[in-house]
């Protein structure tokens, strides 16, 4: 006889002590190398980006661990519908088949429910039934993919090979792999989601790249004139813009306008109008005939500008006559200011563009003299408000201009600049802002 061990009262035969505490590491060792199994299956699945890299993978794993001859993963929309789906020895027409006794199918019962599903028999469970006689699925294992408490997918297995039943093990592996799995699908929106904010910003920033192409630069300076501009966007491309078109010599068109949006229709409108202005302001010298003109282009594709209009203000400088015509369509009011003090306000016109055709526009003309100075703005300049609520309005913006009419264009701007910032309290209340100071010389 073998040598007896006695434990607590207890005697057990050496060998067959040794026997167990050998099955026992045996067991060990088969349990680290699952988990080191699903351990690497995990770090794959969740460092790939791809969705469609992800599901064959996952798709894979899990029929190698669980050792099932078929199966198939599906992704799902927020509302069910699935978005994507791979497959493992069988089709989606066969897991569509497989319904339960109200006729509802095994993937809107998963979704449904959020449950899992386990059937050892399928032949002769009173619950469910295969509906189609092309397939041989005996027993099945079909698994949610949870991700922050909603279904993104789910992953059914079936036909244990060796024809045994899914057991508790088999369970826990394809617990594992649909938490990695799910963590992959997220991780794949999220990276796409990604990606396309950085195109967008990419294509958002070359649109406000394009659209500070399309406005002169800043400070232009020449014999006959000055002009020092101001404009800023409350988003990255927007609706107000300035031009200066020069037709000669001595002969010079100032424009400051404002679509009525923001973003990238405003912007799309503003190329337009610019484009018409300039195409207009060639072929005539009159302000009346080219506002007329853009008009009624802008009105014949009013059905693709959903409501938005266009606000400007234009003055033509003529250096040889000497003489300011302008024209104001719905626009804040502009100023001339003359070396003697007198301001002239810039108003005469007529309503908005792009919205009803057939309109007039009427022109006003002031002397040229030399030393005058013009300001010509947005409605962004004097609808911010201060830390008191109190907006500045056009009172305000006269105020400013009248007091520091004789400083330089520099000093001038710097002391713009500080006030809109002084009243720049509401976020929500900051509009695009655009601004042209001419001195004429």
């Amino acid at each position: 006889m073998g040598e007896q061990i006695i434990l607590g009262g207890i005697s057990a035969e050496k060998g067959d002590l040794s026997r167990n505490i050998s099955d026992l590491e045996d067991k060990l060792a088969k349990q680290v190398n699952l988990f080191a199994d699903i351990s690497r299956i995990g770090t794959v699945i969740t460092s790939i980006f791809d969705l469609k890299s992800i599901l064959p993978m996952v798709m894979e794993s899990a029929i190698t661990m669980v050792k099932a001859e078929v199966g198939q993963m599906v992704v799902f929309k927020e509302n069910g519908e699935i978005e994507g789906s791979v497959c493992w020895g069988i089709t989606r027409e066969v897991t569509g088949s497989i319904r339960d006794n109200n006729d509802v199918c095994l993937w809107a019962h998963i979704f449904e429910r959020g449950e899992w599903l386990k059937i050892s028999d399928l032949g002769n469970n009173p619950d469910w039934q295969l509906k189609t006689g092309e397939a041989h699925i005996k027993s099945l294992v079909a698994a949610p993919l949870f991700s922050q408490k909603r279904i993104v997918g789910a992953i059914v297995i079936a036909n244990k090979i060796e024809d045994n039943d899914f057991d508790e093990e088999d369970y826990f592996i394809l617990e594992i792999i649909t938490r990695f799995a799910a963590a992959a699908v997220e991780n794949s929106y999220l990276h796409g989601e990604a990606l396309a904010k950085q195109r967008l910003e990419a294509d958002i920033d070359m649109a406000r790249q394009l659209q500070s192409l399309l406005m002169p630069d800043k400070l232009i300076e020449n014999d006959r004139l000055k002009v020092t501009a101001y404009n800023t966007m409350a988003m990255q491309v927007g609706g107000d813009f300035y031009d200066i078109v020069q037709l000669s010599r001595n002969k010079f068109i100032l424009v400051v306008a404002d679509v009525s949006s923001k973003g990238f229709p405003a912007s799309l409108l503003m190329t337009s109008t610019r484009s018409l202005i300039r195409a207009y302001a060639v072929e005539t010298g009159s302000l009346s005939e080219i506002v007329v003109n853009v008009n009624e282009q802008l009105c014949g594709d009013s059905a693709a500008l959903k409501g938005m209009f266009v606000t400007l203000i234009m003055v033509y400088l003529d250096f040889g006559s000497g003489e300011i015509r302008s024209i104001n369509a719905g626009h804040p009011p502009g100023w001339v200011n003359y070396p003697d003090g007198r301001i002239s306000e810039l108003k005469t016109g007529g309503p908005f563009v792009g919205q009803f055709k057939g309109l007039n526009y009427s022109e006003q003309t002031l002397p040229l003299i030399p030393g005058s100075r013009i300001f010509l703005y947005t409605d962004g300049i004097y609808e911010c408000v201060d830390l008191r609520g109190k907006m500045l309005g056009i009172s305000g913006v006269r105020t400013f201009f009248k007091e520091n009419k004789s400083e330089p264009p520099e000093n001038f701007n710097k002391k713009m600049k500080q006030l809109l910032k002084d009243f720049s309290s509401d976020p929500d209340r900051i509009d695009d802002t655009t601004y042209i100071l001419a001195d004429l010389k």
